[in-house]
């Protein structure tokens, strides 16, 4: 008996290895081995390897019910150390001085989440949410790497309509979405000023609508929120967005609360230019 479940424990520890690395515990789940009874062991290894764990939840709340949770919600585009000819190179953070943003948040404590945590966010300790417009290239070739090596997530809001332009394929979106690094969401299908067109039902329809679908059809996965192109909204914007999206986010603000309503949400720009100090700063209340 004691070398079967010696056996298994090392078939498992292997198992785990394959399916949990991508979650950055295997390094944790391998040193308490010895913790467990062995029986015990395997089981609660299995379990652990059906879903990537990135949010601890508290078994009591943290903050109290009906209290306003603050959460920084910060919005990036791509990445590069040395941006290509643009009118915007702002929108370029440095690889380097996002996975030195990414150390400091792990060194202080914070929890990564996506809208897929939204309704626990009372039993989650220091959430933030990192986000990037558009759908980049880089987002893949630069981004997508330093989530894995420092175990983080981030929501991408996808313009479906421009990912060839901005290089992205579908099969880079499925990868990362399966991954569980990366929670894709909606930017719009071309990305419109969304206030000059609400009288366009069609064409509401379809930079809405269809965005979703699209964007579920390549990751098999609900599609909850919208990023306003631009972050232009007004009133009959967000009727529309409530039809297809459960929540709608402006691109700045500062620091969100859940008192804002869901289809106002703040957003904290991070740029190129953003120092390790003054984003220490925007992300700290």
């Amino acid at each position: 008996m004691k070398k079967l479940l010696a056996v298994l424990v090392v078939l498992a520890l292997v198992f785990s290895v394959f399916a949990l690395s991508a979650c950055g515990d295997v390094a944790e789940d391998l040193g308490e081995v010895y913790d467990y009874d062995a029986e015990e062991y395997v089981l609660e290894l299995v379990e652990e390897t059906e879903v990537c764990r990135f949010v601890t939840l508290s078994d009591e709340p943290i903050i109290p019910h009906g209290e306003p949770v603050f959460v920084p919600i910060l919005m990036y585009h791509t990445s590069s150390e040395e941006p290509p000819r643009s009118p915007l190179p702002e929108l370029y953070v440095r690889p380097s001085e996002f996975e030195r943003q990414l150390i400091w948040l792990n060194e202080n404590n914070f929890t990564f989440i996506t809208f897929d945590d939204w309704d626990n966010l009372n039993y989650i300790y220091n959430p933030i949410m990192l986000t990037f417009d558009d759908g980049y290239l880089e987002n893949y070739t630069e981004i997508f790497p330093l989530l894995q090596r420092h175990n983080a997530r981030i929501t991408l809001f996808l313009t479906v309509g421009l990912m060839d332009m901005h290089g992205l394929t579908e099969e880079m979106v499925r990868t990362m979405s399966d991954s569980g690094y990366v929670k894709f969401e909606a930017h719009s299908m071309t990305h419109p000023d969304l206030t000059t067109i609400t009288a366009d039902s069609a064409r509401m329809d379809s930079e809405l609508r269809v965005a979703r679908e699209r964007i579920e059809e390549m990751t098999g996965l609900p599609v909850l929120v919208l990023a306003y192109p631009a972050g232009q909204q007004n009133a009959a914007v967000r009727e529309w967005t409530a039809r297809y999206y459960r929540f709608g986010l402006r691109h700045e603000g500062g620091m969100h609360n859940t008192s804002v309503d869901d289809f106002g949400m703040l957003r904290i720009r991070i740029n190129r230019s953003t120092s390790l100090e003054t984003f220490a700063r925007l992300v700290t209340r």
